[in-house]
């Protein structure tokens, strides 16, 4: 009991490293106990739990209501769901310009019909771990450090997370290589700059600035940097290998706007 007490204090005095700790811990409980990948709920199993130890119930039920905080301008759904887009796009006519060569856009010549509902099952399966990056971590961080700062350790943290995914065969991050992890981490410090200036502008709302715009980043790389279709999805077939040139340079743009916004806003990530 009296160890019990001692670590409960520890955690509350500690609770961003305690999250994390806690979010490795639980995450990757398939791979070191065995088997492969991770468990993508891990993050926000973790923030619940950070929430509720350092809050109490009202801390768990803001964390909540986070998620749902769906009251802001109209203007930043347009920017949450269509900026990855505008990303891709651009990588796509710069390798135009530099190779003449265009992606297939399998997806929207065959079954652009189903974009919705691709979308939907993206949500309800990709971005779950949200409630604990976004939700939990970066409201603390902030805290203790500048807008910047806490993109960068967030991001490192997400991009390290994924490494059982690179271990697993057929993940998306298995096709892109282990020599690729890097790469991925400073997409990952990128993507969090951008989703903390959302964050930020939406008074906190981990629905537009964690779950709806990662799952746009997913949903827009697929089906426009990838031959994904939903028919093959649903049939279970092996993922396309995807083209590096076009990530590489998705990532590039993102990262120069999150340069833009940077500077911008003085490093504040709010204008």
């Amino acid at each position: 009991m009296k160890f019990l007490k001692s670590l409960l204090k520890l955690v509350r005095k500690y609770p961003i490293i305690s999250f994390f700790i806690l979010t490795f811990l639980i995450s990757w409980i398939p791979w070191y106990t065995g088997g492969s990948g991770f468990l993508v709920i891990g993050p926000s199993i973790a923030g619940l739990i950070m929430a509720f130890l350092v809050g109490g119930k009202r801390g768990f039920q803001n964390l909540l209501k986070s998620a749902i905080h769906w009251k802001v301008n109209i203007t930043w759904y347009a920017i949450t769901l269509l900026l990855p887009a505008l990303f891709c796009l651009i990588a796509i006519a710069i390798n135009f310009l530099l190779t003449k060569k265009l992606p297939n856009f399998t997806f929207f010549k065959k079954e652009w019909y189903f974009a919705p509902l691709l979308f939907f099952l993206m949500f309800i399966d990709g971005p779950l771990e949200e409630l604990g990056w976004r939700g939990f971590a970066t409201p603390k961080l902030q805290q203790k450090l500048s807008p910047l700062l806490t993109g960068v350790v967030i991001g490192i943290s997400w991009g390290i997370w994924h490494l059982p995914e690179f271990l697993r065969h057929g993940s998306p991050q298995y096709m892109m290589g282990l020599g690729f992890l890097p790469l991925f981490t400073i997409s990952e410090i990128t993507n969090s700059i951008l989703m903390l200036w959302i964050f930020n502008k939406t008074k906190g709302s981990t629905l537009l600035g964690g779950f709806l715009f990662h799952n746009s980043l997913n949903f827009w790389d697929n089906v426009l940097l990838t031959e994904l279709t939903f028919s093959g999805l649903i049939k279970g077939e092996a993922l396309p290998q995807p083209d590096m040139r076009l990530f590489i340079l998705e990532g590039v743009v993102a990262t120069f706007v999150a340069i833009i916004l940077l500077i911008a806003t003085k490093g504040k990530l709010w204008i």
